[in-house]
């Protein structure tokens, strides 16, 4: 799968699934199946794999769990009991896998194989604890078993780490399963031994299969990337202990910050450089109306005047399929001076109406009253102040309030009035900022 087709893979599944709801009931906890894609997460004990353990219970035939972690250790411990798994595989034809299955590996594990052979060894049940999962028809059990080539080095499942194992091991039973339609794949951390961007890439893959067969998959993960990935797309459920004992979730789709939780510092998704300090805080208070998320994945960097910004936008490329966004935004009053971006340059903004922040924030002076309760001060000795400031010029009067007051409470504060006084026009901007970004 190349890379634009992940692009758009979340978006297709989106396109596809079936407008009614099919809500299952799991503990109170509410799981819909129609959805392509549900990532449960959670503090340990929270009770992610009991749900998931009642979720297939009453799914029956059309639920698959599969707890990679202890599939892993039971298939582990049979290979390495014995050393002549080696030889028996010339006993038996390869089952795969086929290219795009091959390529899916290759993607979640991060290598590139010369060559990769797989194999189904029927064993003894004696020899094969634990491993009952799979069953061959004839009533034999099958032990799956690796033969991969890298960069000339030739090695088998029994020397395999645990991350590039589990991701075989995975693939190999969803092969097994390959002709069944309708199913719900149920994953209780597959991701647990691979690295954040092995997680990122075995989650697009399990989503690419199940698109492809019609399956719907539930997962449960401690990874920050999967997390982030389904957060950004409404597929997350946050699952949580209440005061009486009660697991409860939570739906991004109801609650954008669900995710704060288990995620650490949000990766920066978008930059966005401002003209001086006062434009950062009225930038910063704008794009908070777009919630606490979108205000911590955005980097807001200010300088001295518009002029750096200009050098920016002249020279500054925008490649095709950026990791993050940029964008400029101009003050008001500056609508006249500087023109759109040319092709594969990043776009520019203007600050709400045709003035600069201090003139904004200097029109404020009207409002005394709240200004003066949102400062905790005053009113009469506020009045008194902004009355001995009346003649000053905007850049002015704002370094002289915030001298008395205090610089960044009295920023935080003129912005925080403005845009409640001005919601319309702060709409207008998080709109704008939306379409560019």
């Amino acid at each position: 799968m190349r890379r634009a087709e992940e692009v758009k893979l979340w978006p297709s599944l989106k396109t596809g699934r079936r407008d009614s709801p099919n809500i299952v009931t799991v503990e109170e906890v509410e799981i819909d199946l129609n959805e392509p894609c549900t990532i449960l997460g959670g503090l340990n004990g929270a009770g992610k794999s009991r749900i998931l353990r009642a979720l297939a219970d009453g799914l029956g035939d059309t639920g698959l769990l599969l707890n990679v972690h202890a599939l892993c250790e039971q298939v582990l411990a049979v290979l390495r009991s014995r050393d002549d798994f080696g030889e028996m595989k010339d006993e038996f034809g390869t089952l795969g896998p086929d290219t795009k299955c091959r390529n899916d590996i290759e993607r979640a594990v991060g290598r590139e194989y010369d060559f990769v052979d797989w194999y189904a060894l029927e064993i003894e049940s004696s020899d094969a604890t634990g491993a009952g999962l799979f069953s061959s028809s004839g009533g034999e059990l099958l032990l799956p078993y690796f033969d991969v080539q890298y960069r000339k080095v030739r090695y088998s499942s029994r020397e395999m780490g645990l991350g590039e194992f589990s991701v075989h091991l995975l693939f190999w039973i969803l092969e097994q399963h390959r002709d069944e339609s309708g199913l719900t794949l149920i994953l209780d951390e597959p991701d647990a031994y691979l690295p954040p961007v092995g997680s990122s890439a075995l989650l697009t893959r399990l989503l690419r299969v199940c698109r492809d067969r019609g399956w719907r998959l539930v997962v449960a993960s401690h990874a920050s990337t999967m997390i982030a990935d389904a957060l950004a797309h409404d597929a997350f459920v946050l699952l949580r202990v209440d005061d009486s004992g009660r697991t409860v979730a939570i739906h991004s789709r109801n609650d954008a910050s669900v995710g704060d939780l288990l995620l650490g510092k949000p990766v920066v998704r978008r930059v966005l450089f401002v003209e001086d300090e006062s434009a950062f805080v009225l930038t910063r208070t704008l794009v908070e109306q777009l919630g606490q998320r979108t205000l911590r994945e955005t980097s807001i960097v200010w300088g001295d005047g518009s002029g750096y910004m200009s050098e920016l936008q002249a020279h500054f490329p925008k490649p095709p399929e950026p990791a993050i966004s940029f964008a400029y935004v101009f003050d008001g009053d500056k609508r006249s001076e500087i023109s759109a971006s040319r092709d594969r340059r990043w776009p520019v903004l203007f600050l709400p109406t045709d003035m600069d922040p201090d003139e904004l924030f200097k029109s404020l002076r009207s409002n005394c009253a709240d200004l003066a309760q949102r400062l905790r001060v005053p009113e009469v000795e506020l009045q008194r102040r902004m009355d001995l400031l009346e003649g000053e010029n905007p850049h002015d009067w704002v370094n002289e309030l915030g001298d008395v007051y205090e610089r960044q409470r009295v920023l935080r504060t003129l912005a925080e009035l403005w845009v409640d006084q001005n919601q319309s026009l702060a709409v207008k901007f998080t709109d704008d900022l939306r379409k560019v970004l």
